[in-house]
């Protein structure tokens, strides 16, 4: 019997670490929302039509973005510059407090491109 108590709570902590990584309907939906603002930031500064693509990864704040670093670039720094400065004149909502400490990585571009390599 003894050796059963520090089994279960292992597998409790286990269970615990999974449910963490499993993103809830709310971080979804952030997730969503802010994938929207930021293309639309990149859409009204003329940067969405020219086929090229940027990964922009974002370190989620308490009161929504923090750090914005390219995580994969378009092959023009220029370009990369432009959609940075474009992020971060996106409005982003407090997110959930499951995300706040994470990176989450967004496609911004060409809206066809984007929407063809969405996950």
């Amino acid at each position: 019997m003894n050796h059963i108590l520090p089994f279960a709570g292992a597998l409790l902590v286990a269970a615990a670490s999974v449910s963490v990584v499993q993103a809830s309907p709310a971080s979804d939906a952030w997730v969503s929302r802010t994938s929207a603002n930021l293309q639309s930031q990149v859409s009204a500064a003329g940067l969405s039509d020219d086929g090229k693509v940027v990964q922009l990864r974002v370190k989620v704040a308490p009161d929504g973005a923090g750090a914005l670093i390219i995580a994969q670039s378009s092959g023009s720094r220029d370009f990369d510059d432009a959609v940075k400065t474009a992020a971060r004149k996106a409005s982003i909502a407090r997110p959930p407090a499951e995300l706040v400490g994470r990176t989450v990585t967004f496609r911004l571009g060409d809206s066809s491109a984007v929407a063809a390599g969405a996950n």
